[in-house]
This record gives structure tokens, sequence and C-alpha cells, in this order.
């Protein structure tokens, strides 16, 4: 009888112990309490797992803006140089069709001037744009950015369009120069 007397008084020697069971000692938890235990174990896991994602999304959008940023850049110098290019070969074609009408090799034709004047301001302001971008283009925003690439985009479409006509004129202007001269050594 002694020995089921001690297991009684002893009850709290028997349990064992633990993290969880030390804590259960301390604040011991009604029965039917269970889904708060496990709704905050639930909690604490979701809780790391919602942050590591939002952590995720912000380095993504992050990195988006950055890569969008840095291909807006990439285009506005690729464009700007393809546009010097352009307006070169367009200063050299004008310069061989003036060339070619001109009736006294000293004295400029007619508009050659004004073209001439035209294709150095064009210059002068992509010189202006190259250095806003090498001074301004990291800390510009992206809508400015995005508005650059599209107006250098119109222009060279339009110096494209304009370099066209004006190969359309040279070889006009080339058939019209060789038939006189063909018309000239058939004359007796």
């Amino acid at each position: 009888m002694l020995d089921s007397a001690l297991h009684k008084v002893n009850r709290k020697a028997q349990r064992p112990l633990g993290p969880y069971h030390a804590c259960q000692a301390m604040h011991p938890i009604p029965h039917g309490s269970h889904l708060n235990v496990s709704s905050a174990t639930l909690f604490a896991m979701i809780l790391p797992a919602v942050v590591a994602l939002l952590a995720c999304g912000t380095i993504v959008y992050l990195l988006t803006r950055q890569m969008r940023h840095q291909h807006a850049l990439r285009t506005l110098y690729l464009e700007a140089d393809a546009l010097e290019h352009d307006l070169k070969e367009c200063r050299t074609r004008l310069q061989r069709a003036h060339a070619a009408m001109s009736v006294n090799p000293n004295q400029p034709a007619a508009g050659e001037a004004e073209a001439r004047h035209a294709i150095d301001a064009a210059l002068r302001e992509l010189l202006a744009h190259r250095l806003w971008l090498r001074d301004k283009a990291d800390d510009a925003q992206q809508r400015e950015l995005d508005t650059a690439v599209h107006a250098i985009g119109k222009v060279r479409s339009a110096l494209g369009e304009q370099l066209r006509e004006l190969d359309s004129a040279q070889r006009a202007l080339e058939t019209a120069v060789r038939e006189k001269i063909e018309d000239l050594s058939q004359q007796p």
C-alpha cells in the first residue's frame, strides 16, 4: 500500500523534462486548446515563408527594373552610334550629290550650305544627348529613358526614309547625267 501512495505523491517527479514539457509544467495547456497550439505552430511556419516570398519578390522586382534600365541605356547608346553613322553617311551622300549638280566646283550648289548646317546641327544635338547620357543617365527615371529611346528611334526612322529618297534622287541624277553624256557623244 505504501507503494501506491508514493506513486500518487511523486506524480510530478515522473514527468519527462524537456523544453516542451518544462513550458507545459509552468503554463499547463487546458484540454481542447490544441487548435491554438496548432495555429501558433502553423503561423510560426508560414510567417518566415511569407517574409521569404516578399523578399524574393522585391529582389526580382528590383532586378527586373535594373535590367530594363540597363537595356534602355544600351539601346540609347547603340541608337546614338547608329544615328551618328547615318548622319555622317547623309553628309557624304549630300556632298556627292551637290558635287554632281555643281556647275562651278568653287561655288557651292543651291542648298548645299543649308544641308551642311542642318547635318552639323543634328550632330551637335546628338553630342549634347551623348553628354546627357554620360552625366545623367544612371540617375534618370525609366520613363525618361523610354521616351528617349522612342524619340531616337523615330529620328532614325525619319532619317532612313530621307536617305532612301536621297539615294533615289542620286540614282535619277546619275541616270540623267549618263544619258546627257551619251546624247552629247552621239552628236556629230
